[in-house]
């Protein structure tokens, strides 16, 4: 079959990477696909960049451009990520056309929105653009019951995923790395993403933790893998306003280069405050952490708890909680028991393939 995957994020969101993983998974599936992606860096014949500025004017000449797209290219499928009203357009075009059409839901998005006109729009749009699709994807239970309760559409559950060839401990010289990056005689606390709603909604609890930690561990440097995204501004602020010290931010790094950084360090961390958005979630950095076999400290909710909470040090739901944890596991180099199978059998890429074979079938 011939699918047109539209995905009107940017490079820096996860929700990209479940997309473009998402188009190779259906390729190697035998299907033919064009993938569409916002400001891509991306190079090849196969993907197609839509320029997308972060104003309102920016948002709506995106959208029209994707539904040239979905007005002119010949396809069979329509395969969206997100239900959002930059993807609606595009939505009523293939309809138009008689296509048929697969929504990727992956996050309550209303719930990241800071205004409460854009809450309401994302909300109609996550409530009916369900309704016309002919399939809908999502990544775990508690999305899939969300979705089911407030649509009435059910929807298949496609696993978040990871590339564990790519993101495998022995492919990499913890010594070697961590000399490159000059963190020989130091304590490596990592966070991995980007400053944006999403990635970063509880990057500040985490900042937090890690001035309790400084006060009382002096050699602790803090690794963001990542940065870049509109709350840049933001944390940075917040960083020199709490005095924290030794903070470095990689910028943006290509997927197949962050395992790189994660084997220099100690531990990764994670905080998904208890919220209804956060246990909607599948963490991606949280996979990645134990695909890395890092020991991971932090508060997760939801499917992530489920799945891999007995595989973390897991901490009280608050900044005192958090830091204690931090240093009860740098103090005492505690480990747990790896996921690292877990990962492979049930969440690598290629058994997500299996999935998504059962519901399109292979060309």
């Amino acid at each position: 079959m011939r699918l047109l995957f539209i995905n009107p994020g940017e490079g820096r969101h996860g929700s990209t990477y479940r997309a473009r993983a998402l188009s190779r998974l259906l390729r190697d599936c035998g299907h033919r696909v064009i993938y569409v992606e916002s400001n891509s860096r991306e190079d090849g014949a196969r993907v197609i960049s839509t320029k997308q500025a972060d104003t309102p004017l920016g948002y709506v000449l995106s959208s029209l451009d994707r539904s040239m797209l979905c007005l002119k290219r010949d396809y069979d499928i329509l395969y969206l990520q997100k239900a959002w009203p930059l993807t609606l357009p595009s939505l009523i075009i293939a309809k138009l056309r008689k296509k048929k059409v697969i929504i990727d839901f992956d996050d309550l998005d209303s719930e990241w929105q800071r205004t409460p006109f854009r809450r309401r729009i994302m909300r109609f749009t996550e409530k009916w653009m369900p309704h016309w699709a002919d399939a809908v994807t999502t990544h775990n239970p508690y999305l899939q019951q969300f979705i089911q309760e407030s649509t009435g559409t059910t929807a298949h559950i496609i696993p978040q995923g990871v590339d564990s060839s790519v993101f495998d401990p022995l492919r990499y010289d913890r010594s070697a790395e961590r000399r490159r990056l000059g963190l020989d005689d130091r304590v490596v606390l990592c966070f991995l993403g980007s400053f944006t709603v999403g990635s970063s909604r509880d990057l500040s609890f985490i900042l937090q933790a890690l001035r309790l930690v400084q006060e009382r561990h002096n050699r602790v440097t803090f690794l963001i893998i990542g940065g870049e995204g509109p709350l840049e501004d933001e944390y940075l602020q917040l960083i020199r306003t709490l005095g924290l010290e030794d903070v470095r931010i990689t910028g943006r790094v290509p997927q197949n280069e962050v395992p790189r950084y994660l084997a220099a360090c100690d531990a990764g961390l994670i905080f998904m405050d208890e919220n209804r958005a956060n246990r909607m979630r599948m963490s991606f950095k949280l996979i990645e952490y134990l695909s890395m076999e890092l020991p991971v400290v932090g508060y997760v909710t939801g499917s992530s708890r489920d799945i891999f909470g007995e595989y973390c040090f897991l901490c009280p739901p608050s900044v005192e909680g958090l830091a204690d944890e931090m240093l009860r596991v740098l103090k005492g180099c505690l480990k747990k028991d790896s996921a690292r199978s877990l990962i492979v059998r049930s969440f690598d890429w290629k058994a997500v393939g299996n999935t998504m074979r059962e519901l399109l079938g292979s060309e």
